[in-house]
């Protein structure tokens, strides 16, 4: 977000001028540093711009209101106009060139529209009170810190090797099932809410190389395991600040003063178009009314998956949103509030496990033991089958060893999980790394080395030692100085990193790019003219018969910029079929296979419903236009 001194910074001389002449009139011969700064002092203020901003119809407020909320981001010409009224959509052109003419707004060509952002000199200025009231009964739903629990369940399958992957990248349905199923809380909420949480938790642990791919198995890579090992404790700082890089290009404070708007109570509809300039492709809600899942921004969805905000509800519908404990911690400190930890194991086997307790522990839990609920305090079975597939998943002995400490269980419990360990430990077939040495003077003497027997488990004689995987590098750099450069046969595991393009298609929202200020501001084709261009394509106001190539894109692009589409319909093998009107908004195209078929909700109606492409005869869209 720029300045406005470092946008006159980058104006050219002869501009500046003019930019003073339009505040001041014609002086004379001035310098060009008394320019730009008596041109600044005058532009540069905030009881100016709030004394414009009062004189504007509700429709502009709402305009300049939104660019601010955008931040970094910026809005463009095609989002800004869904915004505003049928009947004002030809005035907003000349609005949006009018602010920048008063150096309230700025903009940058990108491609074939303009992206208008605000300054940082007027954040404050443009809010807008509610018009909407808070719903004054609901109960609330609280996500806490469940997100963390949430992946290290998913880790735990994926050590257990319950998640495949098809030949096309995408996971296979079991695992996905598996871990969708295991979503209780979320899927209190909404069915949809539980894979949205699922595409968030792959998008997390596939962006930052947590799974890769080995033959048809997604397992956790060793940066996984080490992080949880040695960092766990930061794995919700860690989500968070993920998250801010992949929504707000790390721009922290963007993100604090969206969300200081929401420290007070506010309608459903608010917080909706609050975050909407983050997530343009949602339709804005202008009714005060309560709002399913599906509905909801992503950015906004997302904030409750992270614990930062809780949601009213009534019917099962998000009612209103306000600001959590935990999101207001993260304000004020950058870092978010956890439950405390608690660990309780009974005789009875079971164990009641808070949520804020080390990823660590939960992440060993999950994966020798039966999570038998979904909620803050978790509670856990150990019984021998469970126990004995975790321990075949390669958690490292002295793991294990850690693992009784945590839980510290009564006397019955903890000689059970002896007898366990003894079971499966004490006969045992591993690969081992044996050093051998030829020299058997130099094999003694390494044999009473101290700090090179550190690095061995076991003395061999006549022949070498076995090695400690983790301490090799150790015993090297002693051999290197008995000048050996010891040969090292490796096998190792063929692994890739995770396929990550069916999570991400779902969670990327377009960012336009910040090119060179437009600092001309000369007059745009009028709206007529650009109708009419846009008439003689296929992305235009009249009926059109087209091929399915043609079709899918004109979709694709109503899809992505929220427009209204209306088709003319009719079953091609019903004879008698009558043809039907239909005037829609485009949720999803499903084209992978046979029939293919587009989901759609009707204009007016909230159900969401299912087209056959094969249906559509003709087709035209709508372009900011309402029917």
């Amino acid at each position: 977000m720029y300045d406005l001194n470092s946008f006159f910074d980058g104006m050219s001389k002869q501009l500046l001028r003019g930019v003073h002449a339009k505040a001041f009139g014609h002086k004379g011969l001035l310098n060009n540093a008394l320019i730009q700064s008596e041109a600044l002092s005058y532009f540069d203020d905030r009881r100016r711009a709030a004394d414009l901003f009062s004189k504007m119809e509700l429709w502009q407020r709402r305009c300049i209101s939104l660019v601010y909320n955008s931040g970094s981001r910026g809005l463009t010409y095609n989002e800004l106009r869904l915004t505003v009224p049928v009947g004002k959509v030809r005035d907003l052109q000349k609005f949006l060139l009018d602010m920048c003419r008063e150096y309230l707004l700025w903009r940058t060509s990108t491609g074939s529209t303009m992206v208008y952002y605000g300054f940082s000199n007027f954040w404050g200025c443009f809010g807008m009170a509610s018009e909407m009231e808070f719903p004054a009964r609901a109960k609330f739903a609280c996500f806490q810190n469940l997100l963390d629990w949430h992946i290290c369940l998913v880790l735990s399958y994926a050590l257990r090797k319950e998640l495949k992957v098809n030949t096309n990248g995408t996971i296979h349905r079991r695992g996905y099932q598996i871990c969708v199923d295991s979503f209780t809380s979320t899927k209190q909420l909404s069915e949809r809410a539980a894979e949205n949480e699922l595409s968030f938790i792959f998008n997390f642990l596939t962006g930052n190389g947590w799974l890769e791919q080995e033959d048809s198995c997604l397992v956790p890579s060793e940066k996984a395991l080490e992080f949880i090992r040695k960092n766990g404790f930061r794995l919700h700082q860690d989500v968070v600040s993920w998250w801010l890089k992949e929504r707000f290009r790390g721009d922290r404070n963007h993100c604090v003063q969206l969300l200081k708007i929401l420290e007070q109570p506010r309608p459903v509809a608010d917080a909706c178009n609050l975050l909407w300039v983050l997530d343009p492709t949602f339709r804005m809600v202008e009714k005060n009314k309560e709002l399913p899942w599906e509905y909801l921004p992503r950015p906004l969805r997302e904030l409750w998956l992270l614990g930062f905000v809780k949601f009213q509800m009534v019917d099962g519908k998000v009612a209103g949103v306000v600001l959590e404990q935990s999101g207001k911690d993260w304000v004020e400190t950058s870092i978010a509030s956890i439950p405390e930890q608690n660990i309780s194991c009974l005789p009875n086997f079971e164990l009641i496990v808070s949520t804020g307790t080390s990823p660590r522990v939960l992440f060993t839990l999950a994966s020798l033991s039966k999570v038998e609920n979904d909620e803050v305090f978790l509670r856990f079975a150990l019984n021998r089958e469970t126990y004995i597939q975790g321990l075949r998943c390669g958690l490292p002995e002295a793991e294990i060893e850690n693992f009784k400490n945590w839980i510290k269980p009564p006397e019955n419990v903890a000689s059970t999980i002896s007898e366990w360990n003894s079971s499966y430990y004490g006969a045992r077939v591993h690969t081992v790394r044996l050093l051998k040495i030829e020299d058997l003077k130099v094999l003694a003497e390494l044999s009473r080395f101290p700090q090179f027997t550190e690095a061995t488990t076991e003395y061999i004689p006549g022949y070498g030692f076995i090695l400690k995987p983790e301490l090799e590098h150790k015993a090297f750099e002693i051999l290197e100085n008995y000048g050996y450069c010891p040969f090292v046969e490796k096998h190792d595991v063929n692994r890739l990193p995770a396929p990550t393009e069916e999570w991400r298609k779902d969670f990327v929202v377009a960012w336009p790019e910040a090119k060179a200020p437009d600092y001309e501001l000369k007059d745009d084709a009028d709206e007529n003219t650009l109708q009419t261009a846009l008439n003689s394509t296929k992305y235009g106001s009249n009926y059109q018969k087209m091929s399915t190539f043609d079709l899918v894109k004109v979709l694709r692009y109503a899809k992505t910029v929220g427009t209204l589409v209306g088709v003319k319909a009719k079953d091609p093998v019903k004879r008698n079929a009558k043809e039907e009107e239909k005037i829609f908004f485009v949720h999803a195209l499903k084209l992978a296979k046979s029939p293919q078929v587009i989901e759609i909700q009707i204009y007016g109606k909230e159900e969401r419903e299912m087209l056959d492409l094969s249906f559509i005869q003709e087709v035209k869209v709508f372009n900011g236009k309402e029917p």
